[in-house]
Parts: C-alpha cells; structure tokens; sequence
C-alpha cells in the first residue's frame, strides 16, 4: 500500500504531463497565429495619466470659456484653438499714467472700452498701432500741462514752417492759459515767433470735440484783443493752422480728440464734460450705449490694466480669449509705455495661473533705445 505522500505526487505529475501535451497541443494548432494576450490581463493606464488628462480636459475647458464681458460685441462663431471668434479685447483701466511716447499720454482714473482691430477678425496687434483702435465707452481722463506741451511740441505742431512755436500750458480752475512764440502770416517772424499769451475756456461742442476760445490774447504784456477786433483780423488769419486733430477756425481752436493723439486712434462715443483745474485737463467720457462689465482682475490692486476677452498678439506670441492683468511690480501705481512695452515687460515677470490667466509684473521704467534689456529667468531672449 503506497503512502499518501507517494500517491499526491504521482497525481501531480500525472496533471503536469496531461497539461504539458494539451498546451503543446495548442501550441501546434496554433503555429503561424501572433500571440496575444487574455483581455484579463491586458495591462491598463496607471491613474495617474487617467487624472492628468482628466484635470487637463477641465482646465481646457475653463481656458476656452470666453469671457466677454457684458456690453461687448458678441462672438461671430465657435471658438478653435487659435481664434476665440471674440471681435474685439475688452479693457478695463484703473488708476494709470499711460504714457503713448515721448511723454505723449494722459492719466487715466478709470476707463472701460475696447481694443477693436480695423481689419475685422485680425488679432490686437501691440507692436503695430496703427491696426487697432480704443473703443472708449465710459471713463475720465486728465492731461497735465506737461503733457498738453508734449503733445503739441512733439506732435500736432511737428511740421514746418511752424507757425506756433514753444507751446507752454498752464492750467486754473476753469481756465486754459497758452504761451506761444506766433509766427505771424506774410511776416518774417522773430526767432522762436512772437511771444504771446492766451487765455480762456474750453468747452465740449455738440459734434464731440472740444473748442478753446481765448478771451484775453496779449503781446509783450499788451492786449491785442481790442486791436484785432478793431481791424477785423482773427488768430486764424494772422496765425493759421490747420492739422490732424486741431485747427484754428476764426478765433476758437478746436481740437478733436479722436484724431489728437498718436496710434491708436481713440474711439469716443460721447464727451462728458471738460473740466480745467490746476491738476490739468479733465476729460469724462460716456455712452449712450450699455457700458462694459468686467470681471475683477485677478490681483489686489487699485492700479492696473486688464485684458479680458478677444485674442491678442504680444511679442510673437499670440495669446487667444485673453486674460492679462498689468501691474507694478512693487505695488505701486503703475506707469505704463504703450510703444516701448516691449522692453518694460521684459524688464519685469510674467506669472501664469492655472485658470490661463496671465498676471504681469512691470518697473515703471522702461530702458531707453540705447541701453540693455534687464532679461528676467522667465523671459528669454527673442
């Protein structure tokens, strides 16, 4: 009689050769055949990937939800990767010195409008401002004298002959006072023309532009009010001009807003109300139309630029159904300069949140043409 060992061992090794023969069997039947796997044991994602891509799907989602804010023209279309089909970037401004160039610019209090393209369709190009304008719905501006002198010195007069030279403004409550060197007509001028001084109010015209009509005009400390009245003679006729964004009509400068200032062209839909304080010039803007809702930026700050909605070129990179807040890097108020924008954001950090909104970071400074770029980590050379 065999032992229980001797007989679970032959068992055992009868079962290994019936199964040898069947799976060599198999194996034969089977030749020329790829050999796969059984679905149970197919190997499967780790989590980790399914939970990448998952979280992925969300952010994606978020990043391509357009954010246009109430009061803006509509999307045209259906979103793609490259074009959020959004006509226009929204812009809200709060508490800025925007500088154009050259000390051309204006502080802005609060503004809220829109970058619109002129070729319909086409990115907000910031290296060309000529392809874009500012659709400005409701905000209030104001211009210091210095900047009143900028902006006539280095650009409405900058022609010649000239015949105002060496503008100076001085601003009081109510009051615009102008020192000017006036090259007269079918004279030959003094050098730098002949100093003069005007003084007088500016108001808002009904067709939206803003009219400047001296009530005191003196030479050398002499009034010439009376003596051009007596003669007939008005500013115009002595000292015309004619230019994009001022003209001189009779004895009232009226200057158009729209086409003052350098690229881009501002777009107003109507002239609140002018005001003239020691401060500057004070302009408030408002529409007839519903004016913009923005969401609130995404720093805590009183002092910024945010870019909501629509696509904008930057640099060479495009940046579709934006959202880019620009602020000082040390929590001051920021002084932005359009033209030369370039090199104050290299000068400062980019951050990106995880919802794609981007937060940037600049000095108030920006380099001069001939000095080097600070490069930031986060920005490499183009």
């Amino acid at each position: 009689m065999q032992s229980f060992p001797k007989r679970w061992a032959l068992r055992a090794t009868a079962c290994f050769l019936v199964a040898g023969l069947t799976l060599a069997g198999a194996a034969l039947a089977d030749e020329g055949k790829p050999n796969t796997l059984d679905p149970q044991d197919r190997a499967t994602r780790p989590a980790l990937i399914d939970n990448q891509q998952s979280e992925y799907r969300r952010l994606r989602d978020q990043w391509q939800t357009r954010h246009i804010p109430r009061g803006l023209a509509a999307a045209t279309g259906a979103p793609t990767a490259r074009d959020s089909k959004a006509p226009s970037v929204g812009i809200e401004v709060e508490n800025v010195d925007y500088e154009i160039a050259d000390g051309i610019g204006f502080h802005v209090h609060s503004l809220k409008g829109a970058l619109v393209p002129v070729t319909a369709g086409e990115p907000i190009n910031f290296d060309d401002p000529d392809q874009y304008r500012i659709h400005i719905y409701a905000g209030r501006v104001t211009l210091s004298p210095a900047q009143i002198d900028a902006l006539f010195n280095r650009y409405v007069l900058s022609y010649a002959p000239r015949s105002l030279s060496s503008v100076a403004n001085t601003t009081e409550d109510g009051r615009l006072i102008v020192d000017v060197g006036a090259r007269l007509r079918s004279f030959l001028p003094p050098i730098g023309g002949l100093p003069t001084r005007l003084s007088g109010p500016v108001r808002v015209t009904p067709d939206n532009k803003l009219a400047y009509t001296p009530d005191q005009v003196t030479s050398l400390g002499l009034p010439l009010r009376p003596v051009l009245d007596a003669i007939g003679l008005t500013l115009a006729d002595i000292t015309p001009l004619d230019r994009p964004g001022a003209r001189l009509d009779g004895d009232t400068l009226i200057m158009d807003p729209e086409r003052l200032f350098p690229a881009p062209t501002l777009e107003i839909d109507r002239i609140k109300s002018v005001a003239l304080s020691p401060a500057g010039m004070t302009l408030e803007f408002t529409s007839d139309q519903p004016v913009p809702t923005f969401d609130d930026p995404p720093v805590s700050t009183d002092s910024y630029i945010w870019l909501q909605s629509g696509d904008a070129r930057f640099y060479g990179t495009l940046l579709v159904n934006a959202r880019l807040a620009l602020v000082n890097e040390d929590n001051k108020p920021l002084h932005f300069y359009l033209y030369d924008y370039r090199a104050q954001t290299a000068a400062g950090q980019i951050d990106g949140l995880a919802d794609g909104t981007l937060v940037a970071r600049v000095p108030n400074t920006a380099p001069r043409a001939d000095e080097p770029v600070t490069v930031t980590e986060n920005r490499a050379d183009d």
